[in-house]
């Protein structure tokens, strides 16, 4: 999350001051605002912020000291012109505990020269310095650009260069703090990205794949590219710097092998099957290894009024395996059908807790495709429910809609079946498979769920503007009409929350208000949530 945001004018007057950044500030109720931002800088570093101000769609990253009461604090500065506006938005995150004691370094400590982003030795302290933090995952992304030969040899370096230079660029539009974009020189980036496991960064590095895709004009002519791009998770794939590194490489060299412009995420190799995944999922099933986590489900009001059960996996060879990597797995061995069924049932389990709290709490299950395509796919959901004596009203089954698209008639019966006990259908993923509207009317779908790649376009300094603002108020709109209630996942961030709240979105699920919690914890949350409504 962004430690503070400033709206500035062209005479770096301050216009408006986020409530974290007036936390951050140590700002108290009814203290004025500095008049200007320039104010705020540390002398040394006024001229070359001053001189790096961007003009019409550019950006500004720089690091700079910031002062804090009568204290220099490092931090990151990301600069949005609003040319309509003639102003500017500055998002600014804390890095003054990943510089430690580097306060001797210049005014832009950890910078490569070419292209402004961190280099080696500081992406490498600031992995460092989240490892110290403790398990907290993060993902670390290595991306190789594919072509970028091509267009050195056919048109020059120069040529080169303003395409190194663009791909900076769309990099760092899309990759907001606390994400970090490092260049390791030539073709080679890395991606820090804090407060993500690889599940959560598969939409962003969807983006970016999107993003580097498009042509690139120069020298006159157009040029295209291409990525590979490899994640490794902390800790799981690593619980040091250099671990981290070479299973991000080796996740991104399969990349290229699997035909490049995609990403890959790092899955264990080995020559004994005893510490492959598919071999450690048996172990994993059979020893009880698999867990579920819990994320909240959040009215328009922020109440909490269900949740998503989320399947966890802690092996006892492998340590903690992404979603990611052992749910593709489970999928391709035959494994998922166990694994779903397991989930459901512990999953009503809990349920019937949360209830005892909250009577109309809702649990929302995710359905795999081989589970949805068995028949009579309906028989063990409905027994569980009558078995833990769950209100069917309050289970919803996630299925995405690619894979409903794929259903046969036999499925498409026992949805009908489910849907006549009382049990809800959503569409999870909503946007990002085949969009056909005849199926929203065809199945009985009570609820879509908007993908989070498209929430995350919702921020004001989004580089989509207005047109992916459009395409949501388009789905909430197009579902109402039919009477379906609308969930919008990932959302991080108060300015993403607002627009939803404003465009009718009915439910949010994301960081802002939630993390994925074990289930004591959510006890607990709305143990202290039904305290206070009652006192």
């Amino acid at each position: 999350m962004l430690d503070a945001a400033f709206r500035i004018d062209a005479e770096f007057q301050i216009q408006f001051v986020s409530e974290a950044g007036k936390r951050w500030l140590g700002m108290s109720p009814g203290d004025q605002l500095p008049r200007s931002f320039l104010d705020l800088l540390h002398p040394d570093d006024i001229s070359t912020f001053q001189h790096k101000m961007p003009t019409g769609h550019q950006l500004l990253n720089c690091d700079a000291r910031l002062l804090r009461g009568e204290h220099p604090c490092w931090v990151n500065l990301r600069v949005y012109a609003l040319p309509q506006a003639q102003q500017f938005v500055v998002c600014m995150i804390d890095i003054s505990s990943w510089i430690g004691g580097m306060a001797a370094l210049p005014a832009v400590p950890g910078r490569e020269e070419l292209s402004g982003l961190a280099h080696r030795t500081f992406l490498q302290q600031a992995v460092e310095a989240l490892i110290a933090q403790g398990n907290r995952p993060f993902v670390l992304g290595l991306l190789d650009l594919d072509g970028l030969n091509r267009v050195n040899h056919n048109l020059g370096h120069h040529a080169g260069d303003a395409v190194l230079a663009e791909t900076v660029q769309r990099l760092t539009r899309l990759t907001l703090p606390p994400n970090l974009v490092a260049r390791l020189g030539g073709d080679e980036f890395v991606m820090l990205l804090p407060d993500k496991d690889a599940h959560a960064s598969q939409a962003l590095m969807q983006e970016v794949l999107f993003a580097i895709a498009r042509p690139y004009h120069v020298a006159g002519q157009q040029a295209y590219l291409g990525a590979s791009i490899g994640l490794a998770e902390f800790p799981g794939h690593g619980a040091d710097y250099s671990r981290l590194f070479n299973n991000a490489d080796i996740a991104m060299h399969r990349a290229k092998s699997d035909g490049k412009n995609r990403f890959s995420v790092y899955a264990p190799q080995s020559g004994n099957s005893d510490f492959s995944i598919q071999a450690a999922l048996y172990e994993g099933i059979e020893e009880g290894e698999f867990s579920l986590v819990y994320q909240p489900l959040f009215d328009i009001q922020r109440r909490i009024v269900g949740a998503e059960a989320l399947m966890r996996w802690t092996s006892r060879t492998l340590g903690p395996v992404s979603p990611a990597e052992f749910i593709p797995i489970a999928e391709k061995v035959g494994l998922m059908p166990v694994l779903g069924k397991w989930a459901l049932r512990y999953a009503c389990q809990h349920l019937r807790q949360f209830q005892q709290l909250s009577p109309k709490f809702s649990m929302s299950v995710n359905v795999s495709p081989l589970q949805f395509g068995e028949d009579d796919f309906h028989v063990p959901v409905m027994n569980t429910v009558q078995e833990l004596d769950i209100d069917p009203t309050q289970l919803v089954l996630e299925i995405t809609e690619s894979t409903l698209m794929q259903s046969r008639q036999q499925t498409e019966q026992s949805l009908a079946l489910l849907r006549e006990q009382g049990i809800r259908i959503a569409i999870d993923d909503f946007g990002t498979g085949f969009s056909s509207l005849a199926y929203l009317t065809r199945f009985p779908v009570s609820g879509i769920k908007i993908d989070r790649s498209f929430v995350a376009k919702l921020d004001p300094v989004s580089a989509s503007g207005d047109p992916d603002r459009k395409l949501i108020v388009a789905m909430i709109h197009l579902a109402h009409s039919i009477d379906l209630r609308v969930v919008a996942e990932g959302v991080e961030t108060q300015a993403q929350f607002d627009f939803l709240k404003s465009a009718g979105c009915n439910f949010v699920q994301g960081y802002l208000l939630g993390r994925p919690m074990e289930a004591e914890a959510l006890l607990g949350l709305l143990d202290s949530t039904h305290n206070k409504n009652t006192s």
